[in-house]
């Protein structure tokens, strides 16, 4: 009776471990009044929480209550003024057992092939006890079930982005492909996964497909696991570089401290030459023709747009990094080198 107890309890401990390496999905936003504010769709969590998309005269915020009290608030962008477009979640990210609160908001979608952008928030503690800003980060194209994918008892994270480039196999000229690369949420970043980069490219059986399932929860990786799917390097997204300076992050600092929309100074000094600024991400503070990311240098993968840690000063500052400008210079990307004490 001992060992069957035992069994018993072991079975359930796992079962339960399984459960919270699952996503579970919120209900839909609701209608909601939000007092100072002209519109909003909140979603009601446990112990009295409630996430908010709000909308006023001058910005569009989402916001934390709890028992009626706002918690915090970061930036938000909106899609023809809605307020209901997005989704709450949430899964254990790390595998410690404790899920992760997880929101995906739509910001746009553009004209043509219709390409939706999403950005994505995930904060560490779904409980609020102490409020932090979330780690943010943007991807083209979304799904509940096709960005967070469960695989092999972990919830991986798919980032996908719409790049127009060579045939890598050379036989064909250029195209427009959609590219993805896979992550894990740890200690409150993302880490690269030890797997390829994938890229489809955009043919007419691709574009039936994804006109068919546009509003199905598991794109996009239903439509990269597909057999036309190749493997890619990062020059596939990056091109060539143009020039190269190695040196250490000195500084970070919010460009408005006023603002909940996240834009920061990132001082970067070359070895050897004067700092210089670095305005991350790109809100058209770089002129017109210049992107900026962030990218990891062990792995060589760059990391998603808009892509914000919690406290990005502290994560940044101290860092060595490459700066590498590519595409004619209208692109920029910061190599992070490890941090000191990480291999």
């Amino acid at each position: 009776m001992t060992r069957l107890t035992l069994l018993l309890i072991l079975a359930l401990a796992a079962l339960v471990h399984a459960q919270s390496r699952k996503l579970v999905i919120a209900e839909s936003p609701k209608p909601a009044t939000v007092e100072g504010y002209e519109r909003g769709h909140c979603v009601a969590l446990r112990n009295r929480i409630r996430v908010c998309k709000v909308l006023s005269e001058t910005d569009a915020l989402f916001l934390v209550e709890k028992e009626g009290k706002t918690l915090g608030t970061w930036g938000a962008n909106t899609y023809l003024g809605e307020t209901g477009d997005f989704s709450v979640m949430q899964g254990d990210l790390d595998g410690d057992r404790k899920p992760e609160l997880i929101i995906a908001n739509r910001d746009s979608t553009s004209v043509g092939i219709a390409v939706s952008v999403w950005s994505i928030a995930i904060f560490a503690h779904s409980d609020f006890s102490d409020f932090q800003p979330p780690l943010t980060f943007s991807v083209k194209e979304y799904g509940n079930l096709g960005t967070f994918v469960s695989n092999a008892g972990h919830l991986n994270i798919l980032t996908t982005n719409w790049i127009s480039g060579e045939d890598p196999k050379r036989k064909r000229g250029e195209g427009l492909y959609l590219v993805g690369q896979w992550w894990r949420y740890y200690r409150g970043e993302l880490a690269p996964l030890p797997r390829n980069i994938v890229a489809r490219r955009y043919l007419l059986s691709f574009e039936r497909e994804r006109l068919a399932t546009l509003e199905s929860d598991q794109i996009p990786y239903k439509w990269l696991a597909n057999r036309n799917t190749e493997f890619v390097s990062t020059d596939f997204i990056t091109g060539a570089s143009n020039s190269s300076k190695r040196g250490v992050i000195e500084s970070v600092s919010a460009k408005d401290e006023n603002s909940p929309y996240r834009i920061v100074n990132i001082m970067f000094k070359p070895d050897g030459e004067q700092a210089l600024e670095f305005i991350y991400p790109n809100e058209n503070e770089n002129g017109p023709f210049v992107d900026r990311y962030l990218g990891d240098a062990v792995s060589g993968r760059v990391y998603p747009e808009r892509y914000l840690l919690s406290d990005l000063g502290k994560w940044l500052t101290g860092r060595r990094a490459t700066l590498r400008t590519y595409n004619d210079n209208r692109t920029e990307i910061l190599w992070l080198e490890p941090q000191k004490g990480t291999k």
